[in-house]
């Protein structure tokens, strides 16, 4: 098959051809297009308005209503679907603004064991398609099909196209995808068309593409650093151009050399499997401000509880902790804590969170508290035999394994500690 010339694929019925308007098969117009179409094999996937989608799958009478996945009306949108973005409403946008953008939106709040179960099933799938796979969230993935062409006896670009389609017949849900030659522009492909696109950016084609994207779409690239290059001059892709890689570099540190080499289109990072989980973090909105000690350690322990189970199913051991408060006038106070030897267990975290907690309780009233875990291993790293607390922490494992067990068979709030309880 030539390379040079324009080669088609139909998104429905997967017959490549060189018509660039209609399928000539199925006269479908879901084409995509371009002169590199089967030598590109790094693609980037994204499911659109994943919690939104499953819960409008799970339930469809949602399916022409705006939904929207958050907490409270003092908490933020995780997600929400493409209705709900049509008048204004955004990831991270407070709840109470989304409200009252979309005032007839179904609001629910999240159910993150069902988004873990239906993106455990989509992994499956996308597993199939190369070992070269790096999961970056519960939602997205980077794979590189370079040499599976013989193994599936097809073109990347065609298997992308199937396993789409198969994920969208089986879950309900859409995905988009970028391909290309490198994550980033990959990544900057797949959210070129959502929901449900699939774009193609090439060698031939990538300069040009970037010129006028924002800089915000360099992943980095955030608040701080967006307002940093603005007053350089820099606002779009292409600005980056204008500066030597040498000054970027002495102004921004080696981060300021990976946006020259990225303004051209260059990313030389490597698909890693199974990269290993660097942190864990839960946040809890309070409904109102709090100030009282009991009140908020009892939604600390909320968060511990969440924070810890979700080290146990991955097996992992934490040997540090961050506390975050959120002041109502939005001022974040961040303390953190090394462990003196790795655990997994809430009740050991709650109680070296509760110390950062009794120490800062004064600058409340607070709206919001949260955990972060990070120096993460998958197994202990210490000799229980020489540890003080052996008796102690053995008593506390098996009081929690009980726990996890009653909750597992009988469901989450089928047992809870009294510090759970709050009065209002």
């Amino acid at each position: 098959m030539p390379t040079n010339e324009l080669m088609s694929l139909c998104r429905d019925c997967f017959k490549v051809s060189k018509n660039n308007l209609r399928c000539n098969n199925c006269n479908s117009p879901r084409i995509v297009s371009h002169k590199e179409l089967f030598r590109l094999k790094i693609a980037h996937i994204d499911c659109d308005a994943f919690y939104a989608s499953i819960e409008k799958s799970d339930n469809p009478h949602l399916r022409n209503f705006p939904v929207i996945v958050g907490g409270g009306y003092r908490g933020v949108v995780t997600t929400c679907c493409y209705i709900a973005r049509i008048n204004g409403v955004r990831s991270a946008m407070p709840m109470f603004k989304a409200i009252k953008l979309c005032p007839n939106a179904i609001i629910i709040s999240p159910r993150m064991q069902r988004y873990r179960e239906i993106s455990s099933y989509i992994k499956n799938k996308l597993i199939t398609l190369s070992p070269a796979i790096e999961f970056v969230s519960l939602d997205e993935a980077y794979i590189d099909l370079t040499g599976t062409q013989r193994l599936h006896r097809r073109p990347a670009a065609v298997m992308l196209a199937r396993i789409a389609n198969d994920i969208e017949h089986m879950f309900g849900i859409t995905i988009s995808i970028g391909l290309s030659y490198n994550k980033f522009l990959a990544k900057i492909g797949s959210d070129l068309e959502k929901p449900r696109g699939f774009s193609i950016i090439g060698k031939s084609d990538a300069k040009e593409l970037l010129k006028e994207k924002s800089v915000s779409k360099i992943l980095g690239v955030g608040e701080k650093t967006k307002l940093y290059l603005a007053n350089k001059g820099i606002k779009v892709i292409s600005d980056i151009l204008k500066y030597e890689k040498d000054y970027l570099k002495l102004n921004l540190g080696s981060f300021g050399e990976t946006l020259w080499f990225l303004a051209q289109g260059i990313d030389n990072r490597k698909i890693t499997p199974n990269k290993p989980t660097k942190s864990i973090s839960c946040e809890k909105t309070f409904q109102i401000n709090e100030t009282d000690f009991k009140i908020v350690r009892s939604y600390l322990w909320d968060v511990v509880e969440k924070i810890s189970l979700q080290l146990k199913k991955k097996n992992l051991f934490t040997t540090r902790l961050s506390l975050k408060l959120k002041t109502e006038n939005f001022r974040l106070i961040q303390r953190s804590k090394t462990l003196l030897h790795p655990t997994n267990l809430a009740e050991s975290i709650f109680q070296e969170s509760v110390l950062l907690l009794e120490a800062n309780i004064a600058q409340g009233p607070f709206r919001l508290i949260g955990i972060s875990l990070t120096q993460l291993s998958n197994s202990e790293t210490f000799n229980y035999t020489k540890n003080l607390f052996q008796d102690e922490d053995s008593c506390i494992s098996s009081a929690e394994e009980a726990i996890d067990f009653i909750r597992n068979k009988f469901g989450e709030e089928s047992i809870i500690k009294g510090r759970s309880l709050r009065k209002f």
